[in-house]
Protein backbone atom coordinates (compact mmCIF):
# COMPACT_ATOMS: atom_id res chain seq x y z
CA UNK A 1 0.00 0.00 0.00
CA UNK A 2 1.11 3.54 -0.70
CA UNK A 3 0.54 6.48 1.60
CA UNK A 4 -2.46 5.85 3.82
CA UNK A 5 -4.72 8.83 4.48
CA UNK A 6 -6.09 9.42 7.96
CA UNK A 7 -9.64 8.55 6.84
CA UNK A 8 -8.59 4.92 6.31
CA UNK A 9 -7.59 4.64 9.96
CA UNK A 10 -10.99 6.02 10.99
CA UNK A 11 -12.67 3.34 8.86
CA UNK A 12 -10.36 0.65 10.23
CA UNK A 13 -10.96 1.49 13.90
CA UNK A 14 -14.72 2.01 13.63
CA UNK A 15 -15.09 -1.32 11.76
CA UNK A 16 -13.65 -3.44 14.58
CA UNK A 17 -16.35 -5.59 16.25
CA UNK A 18 -17.35 -4.10 19.58
CA UNK A 19 -16.01 -0.63 18.81
CA UNK A 20 -19.09 1.54 18.99
CA UNK A 21 -19.05 5.31 19.24
CA UNK A 22 -18.29 5.40 22.97
CA UNK A 23 -15.34 2.99 22.82
CA UNK A 24 -14.05 4.76 19.71
CA UNK A 25 -13.90 8.04 21.60
CA UNK A 26 -12.37 6.40 24.68
CA UNK A 27 -9.49 5.23 22.49
CA UNK A 28 -9.13 8.61 20.78
CA UNK A 29 -8.98 10.31 24.16
CA UNK A 30 -6.33 7.82 25.30
CA UNK A 31 -4.13 7.72 22.17
CA UNK A 32 -4.98 10.90 20.27
CA UNK A 33 -6.18 9.61 16.89
CA UNK A 34 -7.19 6.42 15.03
CA UNK A 35 -3.77 6.39 13.38
CA UNK A 36 -2.12 6.52 16.81
CA UNK A 37 -4.21 3.50 17.88
CA UNK A 38 -2.87 1.62 14.86
CA UNK A 39 0.71 2.61 15.61
CA UNK A 40 0.72 1.86 19.36
CA UNK A 41 1.88 -1.49 20.74
CA UNK A 42 -0.36 -4.40 21.55
CA UNK A 43 0.50 -3.95 25.20
CA UNK A 44 -0.74 -0.36 25.02
CA UNK A 45 -4.07 -1.63 23.69
CA UNK A 46 -4.35 -4.31 26.37
CA UNK A 47 -3.60 -1.70 29.02
CA UNK A 48 -6.66 0.19 27.77
CA UNK A 49 -8.93 -2.79 28.45
CA UNK A 50 -10.31 -1.10 31.55
CA UNK A 51 -11.83 1.48 29.21
CA UNK A 52 -13.10 -0.78 26.44
CA UNK A 53 -13.24 -4.27 28.01
CA UNK A 54 -10.96 -7.27 27.63
CA UNK A 55 -12.78 -8.82 24.67
CA UNK A 56 -12.85 -5.61 22.62
CA UNK A 57 -9.20 -4.92 23.45
CA UNK A 58 -8.35 -8.37 22.07
CA UNK A 59 -10.40 -7.55 18.94
CA UNK A 60 -8.34 -4.41 18.39
CA UNK A 61 -5.10 -6.39 18.71
CA UNK A 62 -6.37 -9.02 16.26
CA UNK A 63 -7.37 -6.32 13.75
CA UNK A 64 -4.00 -4.56 13.86
CA UNK A 65 -2.97 -6.25 10.64
CA UNK A 66 -2.38 -5.09 7.08
CA UNK A 67 -5.22 -7.34 5.93
CA UNK A 68 -7.76 -5.32 7.90
CA UNK A 69 -6.17 -2.00 6.98
CA UNK A 70 -6.36 -2.97 3.30
CA UNK A 71 -10.09 -3.72 3.75
CA UNK A 72 -10.52 -0.21 5.13
CA UNK A 73 -8.57 1.20 2.18
CA UNK A 74 -10.84 -0.68 -0.23
CA UNK A 75 -13.92 0.88 1.37
CA UNK A 76 -12.33 4.34 1.14
CA UNK A 77 -11.68 3.75 -2.56
CA UNK A 78 -15.26 2.71 -3.44
CA UNK A 79 -16.53 5.22 -5.97
CA UNK A 80 -20.23 4.97 -5.10
CA UNK A 81 -19.83 5.29 -1.32
CA UNK A 82 -18.81 8.53 0.37
CA UNK A 83 -17.07 8.24 3.74
CA UNK A 84 -17.48 11.17 6.11
CA UNK A 85 -15.65 11.30 9.44
CA UNK A 86 -16.45 13.44 12.44
CA UNK A 87 -13.64 15.86 11.57
CA UNK A 88 -14.75 16.38 7.96
CA UNK A 89 -16.52 19.60 6.96
CA UNK A 90 -19.33 17.57 5.39
CA UNK A 91 -20.29 15.99 8.72
CA UNK A 92 -23.75 17.29 9.78
CA UNK A 93 -23.28 19.96 12.43
CA UNK A 94 -26.50 19.14 14.26
CA UNK A 95 -25.52 15.48 14.53
CA UNK A 96 -22.19 16.49 16.09
CA UNK A 97 -24.04 17.92 19.07
CA UNK A 98 -25.44 14.60 20.36
CA UNK A 99 -23.78 12.70 23.18
CA UNK A 100 -22.26 9.94 21.02
CA UNK A 101 -22.19 10.94 17.34
CA UNK A 102 -21.09 8.18 14.97
CA UNK A 103 -17.35 8.58 14.23
CA UNK A 104 -17.86 7.59 10.59
CA UNK A 105 -20.82 7.93 8.24
CA UNK A 106 -21.03 5.86 5.06
CA UNK A 107 -23.21 7.53 2.43
CA UNK A 108 -24.72 6.29 -0.82
CA UNK A 109 -26.78 8.22 -3.35
CA UNK A 110 -26.77 12.00 -3.48
CA UNK A 111 -24.18 13.96 -1.47
CA UNK A 112 -25.30 14.22 2.15
CA UNK A 113 -26.86 17.62 2.77
CA UNK A 114 -27.72 19.40 6.00
CA UNK A 115 -30.61 21.65 5.02
CA UNK A 116 -32.10 24.46 7.16
CA UNK A 117 -35.12 22.35 8.13
CA UNK A 118 -34.92 18.62 8.85
CA UNK A 119 -37.71 16.54 10.40
CA UNK A 120 -37.77 12.83 11.24
CA UNK A 121 -40.96 10.85 10.64
CA UNK A 122 -40.94 7.46 12.35
CA UNK A 123 -43.31 4.75 13.49
CA UNK A 124 -44.00 1.07 13.75
CA UNK A 125 -43.42 -1.55 11.10
CA UNK A 126 -46.91 -2.93 11.76
CA UNK A 127 -49.36 -0.16 10.97
CA UNK A 128 -52.93 0.69 10.08
CA UNK A 129 -53.93 2.17 6.76
CA UNK A 130 -54.63 5.43 8.60
CA UNK A 131 -51.03 5.52 9.85
CA UNK A 132 -49.52 4.73 6.46
CA UNK A 133 -51.54 7.37 4.66
CA UNK A 134 -50.91 10.03 7.30
CA UNK A 135 -47.16 9.35 7.25
CA UNK A 136 -47.08 9.80 3.49
CA UNK A 137 -49.25 12.89 3.64
CA UNK A 138 -47.20 14.57 6.38
CA UNK A 139 -43.96 13.83 4.53
CA UNK A 140 -45.40 15.06 1.24
CA UNK A 141 -46.66 18.34 2.71
CA UNK A 142 -43.47 18.99 4.68
CA UNK A 143 -41.36 18.26 1.61
CA UNK A 144 -43.45 20.67 -0.43
CA UNK A 145 -42.45 23.32 2.11
CA UNK A 146 -38.75 22.53 1.68
CA UNK A 147 -38.27 20.31 4.73
CA UNK A 148 -35.86 17.36 4.52
CA UNK A 149 -37.49 14.12 5.66
CA UNK A 150 -35.37 11.74 7.73
CA UNK A 151 -36.43 8.18 8.51
CA UNK A 152 -35.15 4.62 8.78
CA UNK A 153 -36.27 2.95 5.51
CA UNK A 154 -37.98 0.21 7.54
CA UNK A 155 -41.32 -1.35 6.73
CA UNK A 156 -44.47 0.57 7.59
CA UNK A 157 -44.34 4.23 8.61
CA UNK A 158 -40.69 4.78 7.55
CA UNK A 159 -41.40 3.52 4.05
CA UNK A 160 -44.42 5.78 3.63
CA UNK A 161 -42.50 8.81 4.93
CA UNK A 162 -39.77 8.36 2.31
CA UNK A 163 -42.38 7.77 -0.40
CA UNK A 164 -44.18 10.98 0.49
CA UNK A 165 -40.96 12.97 0.25
CA UNK A 166 -40.06 11.41 -3.09
CA UNK A 167 -43.54 12.06 -4.50
CA UNK A 168 -43.18 15.71 -3.53
CA UNK A 169 -39.80 15.93 -5.27
CA UNK A 170 -38.10 16.65 -1.95
CA UNK A 171 -34.85 15.53 -0.36
CA UNK A 172 -34.92 12.60 2.05
CA UNK A 173 -32.35 10.76 4.17
CA UNK A 174 -32.62 7.08 5.07
CA UNK A 175 -30.62 5.95 8.11
CA UNK A 176 -29.89 2.23 7.94
CA UNK A 177 -29.16 -0.41 10.53
CA UNK A 178 -26.96 -2.25 8.03
CA UNK A 179 -24.42 -1.35 5.35
CA UNK A 180 -25.53 1.17 2.72
CA UNK A 181 -24.96 -1.51 0.09
CA UNK A 182 -27.38 -3.94 1.76
CA UNK A 183 -31.03 -3.70 0.71
CA UNK A 184 -33.20 -4.29 3.76
CA UNK A 185 -36.04 -5.08 3.85
CA UNK A 186 -35.92 -6.75 0.45
CA UNK A 187 -39.37 -5.54 -0.55
CA UNK A 188 -38.02 -1.98 -0.43
CA UNK A 189 -35.61 -2.55 -3.31
CA UNK A 190 -37.43 -0.10 -5.58
CA UNK A 191 -37.55 2.53 -2.83
CA UNK A 192 -33.87 1.89 -2.08
CA UNK A 193 -33.04 2.73 -5.69
CA UNK A 194 -35.28 5.81 -5.69
CA UNK A 195 -33.59 7.03 -2.53
CA UNK A 196 -30.22 6.96 -4.25
CA UNK A 197 -31.56 9.19 -7.03
CA UNK A 198 -33.43 11.66 -4.84
CA UNK A 199 -31.91 11.31 -1.41
CA UNK A 200 -29.08 9.83 0.61
CA UNK A 201 -28.69 6.50 2.37
CA UNK A 202 -26.43 6.68 5.40
CA UNK A 203 -25.14 4.26 8.03
CA UNK A 204 -22.53 4.14 10.76
CA UNK A 205 -21.95 0.49 9.85
CA UNK A 206 -19.38 -0.34 7.15
CA UNK A 207 -20.48 -1.67 3.75
CA UNK A 208 -21.44 -5.32 3.81
CA UNK A 209 -22.81 -5.20 7.36
CA UNK A 210 -25.96 -7.31 7.54
CA UNK A 211 -28.99 -6.15 9.55
CA UNK A 212 -28.90 -7.27 13.18
CA UNK A 213 -31.42 -6.55 15.93
CA UNK A 214 -28.91 -4.63 18.03
CA UNK A 215 -28.09 -2.23 15.18
CA UNK A 216 -31.50 -0.60 14.96
CA UNK A 217 -31.86 0.97 18.42
CA UNK A 218 -28.40 2.51 17.97
CA UNK A 219 -29.22 3.94 14.55
CA UNK A 220 -32.33 5.63 16.03
CA UNK A 221 -30.11 8.18 17.79
CA UNK A 222 -28.84 9.23 14.35
CA UNK A 223 -32.37 9.66 12.98
CA UNK A 224 -33.27 12.04 15.80
CA UNK A 225 -29.80 13.56 15.91
CA UNK A 226 -30.04 14.76 12.31
CA UNK A 227 -33.34 16.53 12.91
CA UNK A 228 -34.80 19.52 14.65
CA UNK A 229 -37.99 17.60 15.37
CA UNK A 230 -39.24 14.02 15.45
CA UNK A 231 -42.79 13.04 14.47
CA UNK A 232 -44.06 9.67 15.71
CA UNK A 233 -46.99 8.70 13.49
CA UNK A 234 -47.97 5.30 14.85
CA UNK A 235 -46.30 3.24 17.54
CA UNK A 236 -47.36 0.38 19.75
CA UNK A 237 -46.39 0.32 23.40
CA UNK A 238 -43.11 -1.49 22.63
CA UNK A 239 -42.30 0.09 19.25
CA UNK A 240 -38.72 1.06 18.41
CA UNK A 241 -40.10 4.45 17.37
CA UNK A 242 -40.48 5.23 21.07
CA UNK A 243 -36.71 4.73 21.42
CA UNK A 244 -36.24 7.41 18.77
CA UNK A 245 -38.55 9.69 20.75
CA UNK A 246 -36.49 9.07 23.90
CA UNK A 247 -33.28 9.91 22.04
CA UNK A 248 -34.93 13.06 20.69
CA UNK A 249 -35.81 14.23 24.20
CA UNK A 250 -32.27 13.53 25.43
CA UNK A 251 -30.91 15.51 22.46
CA UNK A 252 -33.20 18.48 23.07
CA UNK A 253 -35.32 17.90 19.97
CA UNK A 254 -39.05 18.63 19.76
CA UNK A 255 -41.25 15.51 19.77
CA UNK A 256 -44.60 15.40 17.98
CA UNK A 257 -47.10 12.56 17.95
CA UNK A 258 -50.11 11.85 15.76
CA UNK A 259 -53.20 11.13 17.87
CA UNK A 260 -54.80 7.79 17.09
CA UNK A 261 -57.78 5.64 17.91
CA UNK A 262 -57.64 4.92 21.65
CA UNK A 263 -58.72 1.33 21.01
CA UNK A 264 -56.03 0.69 18.40
CA UNK A 265 -52.83 -1.10 19.49
CA UNK A 266 -51.02 0.80 16.74
CA UNK A 267 -51.66 4.10 18.54
CA UNK A 268 -51.08 3.13 22.17
CA UNK A 269 -47.50 4.42 22.09
CA UNK A 270 -48.29 7.70 20.34
CA UNK A 271 -51.24 8.45 22.60
CA UNK A 272 -49.03 7.78 25.62
CA UNK A 273 -46.41 10.18 24.24
CA UNK A 274 -49.06 12.89 24.07
CA UNK A 275 -50.11 12.18 27.66
CA UNK A 276 -46.46 12.57 28.66
CA UNK A 277 -46.09 15.94 26.96
CA UNK A 278 -45.41 15.34 23.26
CA UNK A 279 -47.02 17.94 21.00
CA UNK A 280 -50.07 16.56 19.13
CA UNK A 281 -49.88 16.99 15.38
CA UNK A 282 -52.81 16.69 12.97
CA UNK A 283 -51.29 18.22 9.85
CA UNK A 284 -47.99 19.45 8.47
CA UNK A 285 -48.90 23.06 9.21
CA UNK A 286 -48.60 22.32 12.94
CA UNK A 287 -44.93 21.49 12.41
CA UNK A 288 -44.24 24.18 9.82
CA UNK A 289 -45.56 26.86 12.16
CA UNK A 290 -43.27 25.65 14.96
CA UNK A 291 -40.30 25.68 12.57
CA UNK A 292 -41.14 29.21 11.47
CA UNK A 293 -41.93 28.25 7.87
CA UNK A 294 -44.81 30.39 6.65
CA UNK A 295 -44.30 30.79 2.91
CA UNK A 296 -42.56 29.54 -0.23
CA UNK A 297 -44.54 26.33 -0.29
CA UNK A 298 -44.88 24.41 -3.52
CA UNK A 299 -48.32 24.21 -4.99
CA UNK A 300 -50.25 21.33 -3.52
CA UNK A 301 -53.32 19.51 -4.71
CA UNK A 302 -56.11 20.21 -2.24
CA UNK A 303 -56.99 17.31 0.04
CA UNK A 304 -60.54 16.18 0.50
CA UNK A 305 -63.47 14.65 -1.37
CA UNK A 306 -63.73 15.74 -4.97
CA UNK A 307 -67.13 14.10 -5.57
CA UNK A 308 -70.62 14.85 -4.30
CA UNK A 309 -71.85 11.97 -2.14
CA UNK A 310 -75.46 10.92 -1.78
CA UNK A 311 -76.98 10.25 1.63
CA UNK A 312 -76.14 6.51 1.57
CA UNK A 313 -72.55 7.01 0.43
CA UNK A 314 -72.01 9.67 3.09
CA UNK A 315 -73.33 7.32 5.78
CA UNK A 316 -70.81 4.62 4.81
CA UNK A 317 -68.03 7.21 4.54
CA UNK A 318 -68.85 8.53 8.02
CA UNK A 319 -68.83 4.98 9.40
CA UNK A 320 -65.11 4.81 8.49
CA UNK A 321 -64.29 8.02 10.36
CA UNK A 322 -62.56 6.26 13.27
CA UNK A 323 -60.58 3.74 11.25
CA UNK A 324 -60.72 0.68 9.05
CA UNK A 325 -63.72 -1.67 9.26
CA UNK A 326 -64.76 -5.11 8.07
CA UNK A 327 -67.82 -5.46 5.85
CA UNK A 328 -69.81 -6.95 8.73
CA UNK A 329 -68.87 -4.05 11.01
CA UNK A 330 -70.02 -1.53 8.41
CA UNK A 331 -73.29 -3.39 8.01
CA UNK A 332 -73.86 -3.27 11.77
CA UNK A 333 -73.09 0.48 11.95
CA UNK A 334 -75.10 1.58 8.92
CA UNK A 335 -77.91 -0.96 9.07
CA UNK A 336 -77.53 -1.62 5.32
CA UNK A 337 -77.99 -5.16 4.06
CA UNK A 338 -74.84 -6.72 2.58
CA UNK A 339 -75.84 -6.49 -1.08
CA UNK A 340 -76.64 -2.78 -0.88
CA UNK A 341 -73.53 -2.10 1.19
CA UNK A 342 -71.29 -3.85 -1.34
CA UNK A 343 -72.74 -1.70 -4.12
CA UNK A 344 -72.09 1.52 -2.15
CA UNK A 345 -68.55 0.44 -1.31
CA UNK A 346 -67.86 -0.29 -4.98
CA UNK A 347 -69.00 3.21 -5.96
CA UNK A 348 -66.88 4.82 -3.24
CA UNK A 349 -63.84 2.80 -4.38
CA UNK A 350 -64.40 3.90 -7.99
CA UNK A 351 -64.49 7.52 -6.81
CA UNK A 352 -61.19 6.99 -5.02
CA UNK A 353 -62.65 7.94 -1.65
CA UNK A 354 -62.14 4.60 0.11
CA UNK A 355 -59.94 1.59 -0.48
CA UNK A 356 -60.14 -2.10 0.32
CA UNK A 357 -57.30 -3.46 2.42
CA UNK A 358 -55.89 -6.97 2.85
CA UNK A 359 -58.09 -9.04 5.12
CA UNK A 360 -61.34 -7.64 3.71
CA UNK A 361 -61.22 -4.35 5.60
CA UNK A 362 -62.15 -0.95 4.20
CA UNK A 363 -60.65 2.45 5.00
CA UNK A 364 -60.89 6.04 3.89
CA UNK A 365 -58.46 7.09 1.21
CA UNK A 366 -56.59 10.18 2.37
CA UNK A 367 -56.08 12.23 -0.74
CA UNK A 368 -52.72 13.99 -1.17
Amino acid sequence: MGDIVDKVYWIWLSSIPGIGAKRFYYLIKRFGSPKAVWECTNNDILDASRLIGDRVAQNVVIHKSMEHLEKAQKIADESDIEVITLIDDEYPKLLKTIYDPPPVLYCKGQPLMETPYMVSIVGSRRTSEYGRQMAERLAYDLSCAGVTIVSGLARGIDTMAHRGAIRAGGYTIGVLGCGVDVIYPRENKKLFMQMQQQGTLISEYPPGTQPAAGNFPARNRIISGLSQAVVVVEAGSTSGALITADFALEQGREVYALPGNVTSPYSSGTNQLIKEGATPVTCADDILEALGITGNKKARQPSGISYQLDIFEMEVYNALEDGEKLLEELAAITGFEIGKLNAILTILEMKGIIKQLPGGKFARQLLI
